[in-house]
């Protein structure tokens, strides 16, 4: 049980090797935090190394008699005189960070300060939160600020060579992280790189901040050449010799353009070495300002510059971009697609990502913005906007000090909502509109804290451009490995099944997340089936197909097959629902919650919810999508969608061949959609067939994807839409899509969609298996109005519940068990 501390204010231990006078890096966000809690009527300690950031050179006068003890602004600084190597390596940099933790742990046992109830440690160093771990009170509270994954960003950089170092590094992360009771991270991707290490502790979001009233927008200074700036570290891991490429392209292309890099660090030298080299008169070198003056040196430049490495930047955030995008200045920055970096280019518009290396990529770019003054201006208003939303300084400090409130009296933060995790290996279908559906109405419920999708890689990449901008800190998105891919969507079931299974315990542990959700869990009937679980975590997800009580909703007559089916279904199901991972299933077919809950032991876990209408696509009235010559004295029939044998095409062409010539001389058909590749053979003979034997009748092929608007603009123009398949299991967007137009549907008599369409007066169900019963049914349209087979009432409120937010609701509301 968690100890509750008496008082939810205790004083708070800071332990950081940076922080004032170091200028950039983590100095200034320490400072604005101990400052920021001691405004908020906490007493703060801070135990900080001497200052180094980004070049010991620097700071030579403060070197000369540096004090043990200072208070700045109400904040009691400690300083730890701890050894600092003279030369730049990983390995003598680990070693710094080391010297620090022991001379911060000799002064705790000399007892020049003490262990305190609250302790807030900063990562990196890894150190500094092992050392902060000693340094907390028994019973007290922990909570580990970490910028920075020191493993992930040694080995990708390559200034870590051995192995098995990155391998201890990653140990002793895993290790400590795991024993604070809290970790603050920058952002979703930092959050999925801690869970890949193996961290299950409780992880929060909690994005860089700027004092908006202190960097504000100001106009360029206008006796001064066009600025391009670089401000910062001279580091290895930001890529600098990117700039020196760039300055080369400039003095070729925009000589007028002064180059401006202000800051140091270790790869200073290497830089102003290689400027000269190629006698680059354009570049200038500067030094880094007084954190007072920031605001004002940040707007001397036009266009400013982040630079990353290629591997550097995939979770990592620079911090200075924070403050350019409060300055009112936009920026190019290098960065992989699907980094950190790049999401944050997706979300805001602020800024533009260029792949790394790319040299030609980043001087067009720059051109292109210095040339553009108007869309610079545009990008900067969206990153201002998006710091005063997102970043303020002083709402991000009081957010931390109501969790060390709720910390201290509960142990846990307030109102705790868990993380969600879907899996969905199908990119394509229903599943992006699903997806879509969940992240909109995200901050509509009060169940999930964040929600991780993993997903195929095109899949990410298109919801990535599209996160709601208030969300994108609850949202992370993992793009699954092609081999993950390959398995979850292998044509036999036993397989997909199990590989959806692993694949989803493995995700649940990267990502921490409590509860797992599977978009279409007959995929997992056998693994879940059999009593498999997800080590300790809740599973949950929506069952597309069942049909063993169809003989409950209609005229059920199955084959051989079928009834093995069937079977099959009903022994898996059962134990599936008594599975104790298993919490809610949720199914499109509302008949089936009612058997269950009659039938299985366990069956009140399954609960109905709707299939939700595709959103209205607005289409312009001098937008018209449908196809060229399409008559406009004919009945027009559509059939859309994937067009697979089991959608019953090839049943429909059968069906056309069959029409009387007066019917097909009256009639319009539409086939719209991309040939299976299997049938495509079939299709296209029939096809040729119909026109032999059809001359009377319209008939367009559109072998292809269609967008959104091409099928609204379809059904709308159309008089009857077609849905003719054959003995298909489950529901279908089909419907929805009819009902909203008003449009009368032709479908399967058997099954749900025959049972739905039915009770709903959507329009009228037949054999479609048998060609004559289905050329009957056409002809019977065509010769009498075919409205008068639609009631209209009874579709309008067949779709009214079946919204997308409803859909979505439903989805929520079903983990409140959970």
């Amino acid at each position: 049980m968690v100890r509750q501390l008496e008082d939810s204010r205790e004083p708070v231990l800071f332990v950081t090797q940076h922080y004032s006078p170091e200028v950039i890096g983590s100095a200034p966000y320490c400072v604005d935090l101990a400052e920021g809690l001691v405004r908020r009527g906490r007493q703060v300690t801070v135990l900080a190394g001497l200052p180094h950031y980004p070049d010991p050179a620097e700071f030579e006068a403060f070197m000369d008699d540096p004090p043990l003890r200072q208070n700045l602004s109400g904040v009691m600084v400690e300083r730890l005189h701890s050894w600092l190597p003279k030369r730049r390596s990983a390995l003598l940099r680990v070693a710094g960070e080391l010297a620090f933790m022991l001379t911060g742990l000799f002064a705790l046992l000399r007892g020049r300060f003490k262990r305190h109830e609250v302790v807030i440690s900063l990562c990196p160093s890894i150190f500094a939160v092992l050392l902060g771990m000693m340094a907390k009170m028994r019973g007290g509270r922990h909570v580990a600020m970490v910028h920075d994954v020191q493993s992930g960003l040694a080995q990708s950089l390559g200034i870590v060579r051995f192995g098995f170092l990155v391998r201890l590094m990653r140990l002793a992360e895993r290790f400590i992280l795991n024993r604070v009771d809290l970790i603050l991270v920058l952002s979703t991707e930092m959050a999925a790189t801690l869970r890949g290490l193996g961290v299950t502790q409780p992880i929060e979001v909690l994005p860089i901040w700027v004092d908006i009233d202190a960097i504000r927008p100001r106009p360029v200074p206008t006796d001064q050449p066009i600025t391009v700036l670089y401000s910062g570290n001279f580091g290895r891991k930001q890529g600098l010799d990117q700039l020196v490429e760039l300055a080369a392209e400039l003095a070729q292309k925009r000589p007028e353009v002064r180059l401006l890099l202000r800051g140091s660090g270790g790869e200073r030298a290497a830089v102003m070495a290689a400027v000269a080299e190629r006698s680059l008169t354009n570049v200038e070198f500067g030094d880094l300002v007084a954190r007072e003056q920031l605001g004002r040196a940040l707007a001397e430049a036009t266009l400013h510059l982040v630079p990353q490495k290629p591997d550097g930047a995939d979770f990592a955030v620079p911090s200075k971009i924070y403050n350019i995008m409060a300055a009112g200045r936009c920026f190019v920055t290098t960065a992989l697609p699907g980094s950190a970096l790049w999401n944050l280019q997706a979300q805001t518009r602020a800024f533009i990502c260029v792949q790394p290396q790319d040299t030609a990529a980043l001087t067009q770019a720059v051109i292109e913005l210095l040339d553009d003054p108007a869309r610079c201006r545009a990008m900067a208003g969206l990153g201002r906007a998006h710091i005063e939303e997102q970043h303020a300084r002083d709402t991000l400090v009081a957010r931390i000090d109501t969790w060390l409130i709720s910390l201290c009296r509960e142990g846990s933060l307030p109102g705790h909502r868990r993380d969600l995790l879907v899996l969905e290996p199908d990119g394509d279908g229903h599943a992006e509109e699903w997806l879509r559906h969940l992240l909109v109405h995200l901050g509509r419920q009060s169940q999930v804290e964040r929600i991780w999708l993993a997903i195929p890689g095109n899949l990410r990449d298109r919801l990535t451009e599209q996160l709601p901008a208030h969300l994108r800190h609850r949202i992370g998105l993992l793009a699954l490995t092609p081999t993950e891919l390959h398995y979850c969507t292998h044509r036999r079931l036993a397989i997909s099944g199990m590989a959806r299974w692993w694949v989803m315990r493995r995700y649940l542990i990267r990502t921490g997340a409590e509860i797992g959700y599977f978009l279409s869990l007959d995929h997992l009937s056998l693994p879940l089936g059999l009593g498999l679980g997800a080590g300790g975590r809740r599973l949950s997800g929506i069952l597309f197909r069942p049909s063993v009580h169809y003989h409950e909703i209609g005229n059920y007559k199955p084959s051989l097959g079928e009834k093995l089916r069937d079977w099959r279904k009903a022994v898996l199901y059962r134990g599936m629902l008594r599975n104790p991972a298993v919490d809610a299933v949720l199914t499109l077919d509302p008949f089936f919650a009612d058997f269950a809950s009659e039938h299985y032991p366990g069956g009140k876990k399954v609960a109905p919810v709707p299939d939700p209408a595709f959103p209205v696509v607005a289409i312009p009235a001098n937008d018209d999508h449908t196809p060229a010559g399409l008559p406009q004295d004919r009945q027009v029939l559509l059939l859309f969608g994937a067009l697979t044998e089991r959608k019953g095409v090839l049943h429909l062409l059968e069906a056309l061949r069959r029409l009387p010539d007066a019917t097909a001389s009256k009639t319009a058909v539409i086939i719209a959609g991309r040939v299976a590749p299997e049938i495509s053979d079939r299709f296209f003979a029939k096809e040729a067939h119909v026109r032999r034997e059809k001359a009377g009748l319209w008939l367009k092929v559109e072998n292809r994807w269609l967008s959104s608007a091409e099928i609204a603009a379809l059904v709308r123009r159309c008089d009857i839409v077609l849905a003719p398949y054959q003995r298909f299991v489950g529901s279908s967007g089909v419907l929805l899509w009819a009902a909203h137009a008003g449009k009368p549907l032709l479908t399967q008599d058997y099954g749900l969609l025959g049972r739905l369409v039915r009770d709903h007066g959507l329009g009228i169900a037949v054999d479609t298996g048998n060609p004559n019963d289905l050329a009957a049914a056409i002809t019977g349209m065509i010769d009498q109005n075919p409205q008068t087979l639609l009631d209209t009432r009874a579709a309008a409120a067949f779709v009214s519940q079946r919204t997308p937010e409803t859909f979505a609701s439903h989805i929520y509301a079903s983990l409140r068990g959970s």
